[in-house]
C-alpha cells in the first residue's frame, strides 16, 4: 500500500514532472474561459460552479457593479467631488485576480490597472460578500494609498480613511457602524490640511453641529445644529472671503423658530457688521412683521426695543457664549429663545 501511495505522489514532487503540477494544486481559470450564469462563475461548458483562482477578470464585471463595493466607491466619489480633486483611480478599467469557491468570490482579490499592471485595489471576500480590509491606490501616482476601510459581511463597518493624491495627508476620517456613518466625520483640504467639513453622526443621521469652512482657511462658511438629522438650533452662513456673518436663523426640530437676521450689504454687496431682522417664526409659523400693540400702561413702563438693539443684545450673548465654551459647543433653539426674552425684557447678561 505504501508503495502505491508513493507512486501516486511522486509526480507532484518530481522536478522532472513539473508539467503535472497544475493538476496537484488549486485550479486556475482565465476569465476569457469563464461564464457567469445566475450570478455564479462557471468554467465555460461546465455543469458545476467553479472553485479555484480566477485571473484577468474585468473589475467592472467582478467588482464595480456590486452593491457593497458601490457604497464604498460612492464615499470616495463624494469626497473627491467636494474637494475638487481629480483622483485618477482606475478601478473600473482594472483587471482582477480573485479566489472563487462554488462560483462566488471567496478569498483575496487583487486588481491592477490594465495598461501597466500597477496596483489598483486589494480586498477580500467571504462567501460572496466583501469582508475585512479594503485598500485603494493611486496607480499613476507612485502607487500611493488612496483609501482604506473595513467591511463586515458586505457592509462598511469600522474606520475609513482617505488620503490626498498630492500631499498623501488625510482628507477624510469617518467611522461606520453596520453600513451607516457613526461618530465624527471630518474632511480636510489636500493642500493645506485645514478642516473643510465636520459633523457628528449617530446611525447615519447628524446629531450635533455640522460645520463647513472656507477651503484652505480657518474661516467658518456654515454652521447648524441638528438632532436626528433635522435642524434644531442656530443656523449661520458666513461670507467666504471676509468671514463676516451673512445670515442667521433659528430652528426647533426641523421648523423655523425665532428671528431671521441678515447682514446689511455695502456698495460691493459684501456683508457689513450691521444686522437687521427680516422675519420671525414661532415653531414654524411666520409671525407678523409689525410688533403687537401695547397698552398705555405698558407703553409708559416698558421701553421699546428696536430690532437692531434686540439683535445686538442677542449677538453679544452669542459672542460671550463662544468665548466661554468654544466654537464647537452647540447653541440650542431653547437657549436662543431664552436670550431673546431676556433682551426684550432689558435684562443684562
Amino acid at each position: 500500500m505504501k508503495t502505491i501511495i508513493k507512486a501516486l505522489v511522486a509526480p507532484c514532487m518530481s522536478v522532472a514532472a513539473s508539467f503535472l503540477l497544475a493538476g496537484c494544486g488549486p485550479s486556475t481559470l482565465d476569465f476569457r474561459n469563464a461564464e457567469v450564469v445566475n450570478g455564479k462563475i462557471f468554467r465555460a461548458g461546465a455543469d458545476k460552479p467553479y472553485s479555484g483562482h480566477l485571473t484577468n477578470a474585468p473589475a467592472r464585471a467582478a467588482i464595480v457593479g456590486r452593491k457593497d463595493y458601490a457604497a464604498y466607491q460612492q464615499v470616495l466619489s463624494n469626497v473627491y467631488t467636494s474637494l475638487g480633486i481629480q483622483a485618477g483611480i482606475y478601478t473600473g478599467a482594472a483587471v482582477c485576480d480573485v479566489d472563487v469557491e462554488q462560483g462566488v468570490l471567496d478569498g483575496k482579490a487583487v486588481c491592477r490597472a490594465t495598461a501597466d499592471q500597477l496596483l489598483s485595489d486589494e480586498m477580500s471576500f467571504d462567501k460572496g460578500a466583501l469582508d475585512g480590509r479594503i485598500k485603494t491606490y493611486f496607480p499613476r501616482n507612485g502607487g500611493k494609498l488612496a483609501a482604506e476601510a473595513e467591511f463586515d459581511n458586505g457592509v462598511l463597518d469600522g474606520d475609513m480613511t482617505m488620503y490626498g493624491p498630492q500631499s498623501a495627508r488625510k482628507i477624510l476620517q469617518v467611522s461606520f457602524k453596520q453600513g451607516k456613518v457613526h461618530g465624527k466625520q471630518e474632511i480636510f483640504d489636500d493642500e493645506t490640511g485645514k478642516p473643510v467639513f465636520r459633523a457628528t453622526y449617530s446611525k447615519g443621521l447628524v446629531n450635533g453641529e455640522l460645520v463647513r469652512y472656507s477651503r484652505g482657511t480657518d474661516r467658518l462658511a456654515y454652521r447648524v445644529r441638528m438632532v436626528d438629522g433635522v435642524k434644531d438650533g442656530i443656523e449661520e452662513n458666513y461670507d467666504a472671503f471676509s468671514g463676516k456673518l451673512r445670515d442667521r436663523s433659528g430652528w426647533k426640530m426641523g421648523k423655523p423658530h425665532g428671528e431671521v437676521v441678515v447682514a446689511t450689504l455695502d456698495n460691493d454687496r459684501n456683508p457689513t457688521d450691521e444686522l437687521k431682522v427680516v422675519q420671525r417664526y414661532d415653531n414654524g409659523v411666520l409671525r407678523p412683521s409689525e410688533p403687537a400693540a401695547t397698552t398705555a400702561t405698558e407703553a409708559a413702563t416698558v421701553a421699546p426695543v428696536t430690532p437692531a438693539k434686540l439683535q445686538g443684545c442677542i449677538d453679544a450673548r452669542i459672542v460671550a457664549f463662544r468665548i466661554q465654551h468654544g466654537d464647537e459647543e452647540v447653541i440650542t433653539a431653547d437657549q436662543l429663545s431664552e436670550w431673546e426674552t431676556e433682551c426684550r425684557e432689558g435684562k443684562r447678561s
